[in-house]
């Protein structure tokens, strides 16, 4: 009959192999597993829903909305400007300043948050310096990862170390604990990346057409293949369809084309090139009222235009007009989009956000049209058309998506208001009273998470709550429940006996060796927090039993839980990257596994020296 420390380990091992699948939740992976401790009998009901109460889900929740109130507030936007304004025309002065400047952020916000700023300023800044993003974007993921590990607050498996050890009896770290051990990897990883790293991903640009500082929509559209789909007509004097509007008229969904512009009849004297006319060229929304003489930009097959010009006597231009620029953007999925795994139906795309999807690209394959139905997919990048009011509101939306590349006048500066000031106050605030220990942490950081509300850093109360990522909460929450069985069952002394059986022999310092190693493998291909969670009961218990310090050990297990490099799907800004470099899994492979192993020499040489065993 199974012992019930073997039914944890089966439930473990069953859990671990969901987590490698993209297609399940790593949120519902772990509700489940929850869900099969408790219905097993392996836990209590009050065991089962501890981790809800625990302070650690509580600080990584506030922290989100302290992110959001510094991210609305435009205080990390201001870090950003700082960039394009003191690296310009420099690539070392860009990569340098980059590195360090999403390292530090990562220290005290959401590293992805952090990274969906800066992304789009990397991208304009390689333009204009002539450089492919590629060859900066792996870079910038990886030190937001090196960043987080810099101070308690900047990566979930940092708060899971310091109250693992506060409940063992070894008190809790502080606020700086993690900073000297952070600082040297850094300094290391800063180092490999600008000799090494980015000469491995140095690639060609893939188009040098036209002025390198501008935006570029013939550009954009011929990456995506759709310039042969994008057709003009003209409305004859004598058209039938004068005076009336196009939801009267129905031509969409008629003849499954899209109308994308209307050009009025003063402006077509005008020179026929993007950027003239701009007032007046408007999109077309369903209140359009037709006039004579406008001239209609229609994007669809060639055999639908046709037919749309045989029915209706529209007349089928031959000028060279071109998509208005502020009209256009590209837009890549969060990692946790909230779009994922939906059909542009499912999302209503424009309805939403009044926006139009010409194309995508799907991860690894060539730009195609969409569909209604077409599946929105982890590592997609799309290309949307609409009033440039509408893509600066999609800019908003950074836990679902990031306006990659765009010419829309102000963009994100709508969405930000001028409180970056009191934002700075309210975060060095909660800094302060984390360093100094004047209150608990999860005091000082829920006074700062409320206080971004009261003093409309955000801007509104249901947005504090849509910050969340309720998917990291949920999967700590019900992840710690799995360490509390694996400790009533024995199943964590069996992993510490083991690798006190197999490495102890060599003394602490190889456990500390074996620890990290192990923590690595599993973080660079399923969560970082649930491989934190289950490996610190088992480093404090290892600690125990060879009679030395778990500090050491607990630290090593944090730092190599967040120093995940070698795949794309090892952490969300990685994946973030992924579609907006143009990678391929081997760029990660081939850049991120030599930092792995000099960053894990480099911790395994000085966690002993800082946290002597």
């Amino acid at each position: 009959m199974i012992s019930d420390m073997q039914l944890v380990f089966l439930i473990l091992a069953i859990t671990t192999i969901c987590f490698l699948v993209p297609r399940f939740r790593a949120d519902l992976v772990a509700i489940t597993a929850l869900l099969s401790l408790l219905l097993t009998g392996l836990i209590t009901v009050p065991e089962a829903f501890a981790g809800f109460s625990n302070s650690v889900v509580i600080m990584v929740a506030a922290l989100f909305i302290v992110g959001e109130g510094v991210f609305q507030s435009g205080l990390a936007q201001k870090a950003g400007d700082l960039l394009v304004k003191t690296t310009r025309n420099s690539e070392w002065k860009l990569t340098i300043f980059m590195l360090m400047l999403v390292a530090v952020l990562s220290g005290f916000i959401s590293n992805t948050g952090t990274v969906a700023i800066l992304l789009p300023i990397v991208v304009s800044l390689s333009r204009q310096l002539q450089i492919h993003p590629g060859k900066l974007l792996i870079p910038l993921a990886f030190a937001s990862s090196m960043g987080g590990a810099l101070t308690l607050i900047g990566t979930a498996p940092n708060l899971i170390a310091s109250e693992s050890l506060r409940d063992a009896g070894y008190g809790a770290l502080n606020f700086f604990s993690f900073t000297p051990v952070g600082l040297t990897m850094l300094a290391v990883g800063i180092l490999y990346l600008w000799f090494i790293g980015r000469k491995m991903l140095d690639k060609p640009l893939e188009n040098k057409v036209g002025d390198s500082d501008a935006f570029n929509a013939a550009e954009l559209v011929e990456q995506y293949g759709i310039s042969h789909h994008i057709r003009t007509v003209k409305i004859p004097a004598n058209s039938q369809l004068i005076g009336k509007t196009m939801k009267q008229l129905q031509l969409a969904s008629t003849y499954h084309i899209t109308l994308l512009e209307v050009i009025k009849k003063e402006a077509t004297s005008l020179k026929r090139i993007a950027g003239r006319g701009k007032s007046m060229r408007i999109t077309v929304d369903p209140s359009y009222v037709v006039e004579a003489d406008d001239v209609f930009l229609v994007y669809g097959e060639e055999e639908a235009i046709s037919k749309l010009v045989a029915e209706t006597g529209l007349l089928l231009e031959q000028g060279d007009y071109q998509l208005e620029e502020s009209h256009l953007a590209e837009v890549i999925l969060t990692p946790r989009s909230r779009l994922l795994n939906q059909t542009i139906r499912e999302v209503n795309f424009r309805e939403k956000y009044g926006l139009t999807v010409l194309a995508m690209k799907h991860q690894f394959n060539e730009p195609k049209q969409t569909t209604p139905e077409e599946m929105l997919l982890y590592g997609d990048s799309i290309l949307v058309h609409g009033k440039w009011k509408d893509i600066n509101l999609l800019s908003a939306e950074k836990n679902d998506t990031v306006v990659l590349k765009s010419a829309a006048e102000d963009t994100d500066l709508a969405n930000q208001n001028d409180k970056s000031g009191v934002a700075g106050i309210i975060l060095i605030g909660m800094l302060l009273a984390m360093v100094f220990e004047w209150v608990p942490a999860v005091v000082a950081i829920s006074v700062a998470a409320v206080l971004m509300i009261f003093t409309n850093c955000i801007r509104q109360t249901d947005q504090a709550y849509q910050s969340i990522n309720w998917q990291t909460v949920v999967l700590i929450a019900c992840m710690l429940p799995m360490a509390t069985a694996l400790e009533n069952t024995g199943g964590v002394t069996f992993m510490s006996e083991g690798l006190i059986n197999s490495l102890g022999a060599v003394g602490p310092l190889a456990v500390l060796a074996g620890l990290y190693l192990i923590t690595s493998l599993f973080s660079q291909f399923i969560s970082n927090t649930a491989t934190a969670v289950l490996l610190f009961p088992v480093a404090i218990l290892t600690a125990q039993q060879m009679g030395v310090s778990p500090i050491p050990m607990v630290m090593a297990v944090a730092f190599s839980s967040s120093m995940a490099f070698a795949t794309p799907v090892a952490t969300p800004p990685n994946a973030m990257v992924m579609a907006a470099g143009k990678y391929s899994f081997l760029d990660f492979v081939k850049v991120g596994v030599p930092l792995q192993l000099l960053i894990a020499i480099v911790a395994i040489i000085l966690l002993p020296m800082f946290f002597p065993f």
